[in-house]
């Protein structure tokens, strides 16, 4: 990576020892033991069907991975670090790849806060800029990913079909409640606390491993791809400009990078979620539900004034089909059926909030404004 970057570089560690400071930042505890952890992890992967053998590999992997990670953020748990590292590796190689060079002007972090989110930081009088991702975020993609692969394999070809109705969905989710109940959960656990603390760890089989990390990592090269775009693309440093254009024109951005990267990855075969944009429709209707969740549990309800709605900008995804008008149909199928999932999940999703009694939910909203009131916030 050219070092066009120090600007930036100085910044982040001025912007995160602040945030460091915090007395309840997300920061891995010095005296932290990983021992129960990783008992957790072999229990957890030999309920899953993993042999012995493979336990000690994957859990030896993440050893590694852990221990060659980058340290933009000290502190911060280091698979954040490695995720994000190889994540704007992978980005940046791409950009290069098409001739761009604006990526030489970017530092990265870990944001020591919970919740899932991703940011694009400019450094005042230059053109260098921060990308950054909170210490859950990965987290948070890595889950739905596993929720989102065990709803579409229910019925694999009613997603797409002529066949499908909203009320054909929540019945089928209906008629799977573990499936069902592990989405609120997900969607409960976050819009709480911002971490997957109350989430089961229920790790995917040898079999179907593949595709939830191929889900996983479209959402999350997406999220990454969309903050270099705002960066490449100067946003943010015009007060007079249109924030939700901008919204726009950087998911074309990291739609322009996800589809080759999509279709170079072979793990073991090419990527359609990220080839397709699929992966852009996950995480964005995902963190639509937990805005909801958020707002029923008592969240004030977010200004629309700088973000378009979701639908809104889901529907511009169709770009793919300029892009690469010979496979768009094929794209097009991903992202539907991708869209139908999370429109059903989004919608029994609602149907559990408002069945909360009204003693419950007001109790839910009191332990969920002591938890945050502790937190460090976005």
């Amino acid at each position: 990576m050219d070092d066009g970057n120090h600007a930036a570089t100085d910044l982040w560690s001025q912007i995160f020892a602040r945030a460091a400071e915090h007395p309840n930042a997300s920061l891995m505890d010095p005296d932290y033991d990983p021992s129960a952890d990783d008992a957790r992890a072999r229990t957890g992967f030999a309920l899953a069907g993993w042999t012995a053998e493979d336990i000690d590999r994957i859990l030896s992997a993440a050893v590694d991975r852990k221990s060659s990670a980058p340290m933009t953020s000290p502190g911060v748990n280091p698979s954040a670090e490695a995720f994000h590292g190889a994540l704007c590796d992978d980005v940046e190689r791409e950009m290069a790849r098409q001739g761009l060079v604006s990526q030489r002007n970017v530092a990265r972090g870990i944001e020591p806060r919970t919740g899932p989110f991703a940011s694009k930081t400019g450094v005042i009088m230059t053109d260098e800029s921060i990308i950054t991702v909170g210490a859950f975020t990965y987290r948070f993609c890595g889950i739905v990913a596993k929720a989102f692969f065990r709803t579409i394999v229910l019925a694999p070809h009613y997603w797409q079909s002529d066949g499908f109705t909203t009320a054909g969905a929540n019945m089928l989710l209906r008629r799977n409640m573990p499936a069902a109940m592990y989405w609120n959960r997900i969607f409960m656990s976050f819009s709480m606390s911002g971490t997957h603390s109350t989430i089961p760890f229920e790790p995917s089989n040898s079999e179907d491993v593949w595709h939830v990390e191929q889900i996983a990592r479209a959402m999350e090269l997406f999220i990454v791809a969309h903050e270099y775009g705002h960066h490449h693309l100067g946003h943010g440093r015009n007060i007079e400009a249109d924030p939700r254009a901008e919204e726009f024109a950087a998911d074309q951005f990291a739609l322009r990078l996800c589809r080759p990267i999509g279709h170079a990855d072979r793990t073991p075969k090419w990527n359609p979620y990220l080839a397709s944009g699929a992966g852009g429709v996950i995480i964005l209707k995902a963190l639509e539900i937990v805005r909801r969740f958020e707002t029923a549990l008592g969240e004030p309800t977010a200004n629309d004034a700088t973000h378009p709605k979701v639908d809104e900008r889901i529907a511009r995804f169709d770009s793919v089909a300029v892009i690469e008008p010979q496979a768009f149909l094929m794209l097009k199928g991903f992202r539907l059926a991708s869209s139908r999932v999370m429109e059903a999940v989004g919608a029994l999703m609602d149907d559990f909030l408002s069945a909360i009694p009204a003693e419950s939910l007001t109790k839910l909203r009191a332990m969920r404004e002591s938890v945050w009131q502790e937190l460090p916030r976005v």
